[in-house]
């Protein structure tokens, strides 16, 4: 085996486990928000099925709350606390119906894959 070929090996074998380390976390992240949120939705590179080392978790949150947007995102980061790079995206549903209609978030809607719903199985 020359150098390039373990370099490689060394490379998709990393790749092999980052990318069954976002699959937990997708599970860790909806047991931990389950019954506490309205929905949760991931979108971006991850359910395109182009995990990399590089690649990170986009979620999408709707949940009733009165904290303040950035209170709010940084009490779901401290109660998810996953061992990968995460973005979060957290609004209320009257803040998400205001919203939706703007192009990034039709972009989202599109490609989005829902984790979870209150009321779904």
């Amino acid at each position: 085996m020359d150098r390039d070929e373990a370099i490689y090996n060394v490379i998709e074998k990393r790749r092999e486990e980052y990318t069954e380390l976002l699959k937990n976390s997708l599970e860790m992240l909806v047991e931990r928000l389950k019954g506490k949120v309205e929905r949760v939705s991931i979108f971006g590179s991850y359910p395109r099925r182009e995990p990399n080392l590089f690649t990170d978790l986009d979620i999408l949150i709707i949940m009733e709350t009165e904290a303040p947007f950035l209170k709010r995102i940084k009490q779901i980061y401290s109660l998810l606390s996953l061992p990968v790079d995460v973005d979060i995206l957290c609004y209320t549903p009257e803040e998400f119906e205001r919203l939706k209609k703007r192009r990034f978030f039709k972009d989202i809607r599109e490609k989005e894959v829902v984790l979870y719903e209150k009321g779904r199985p």
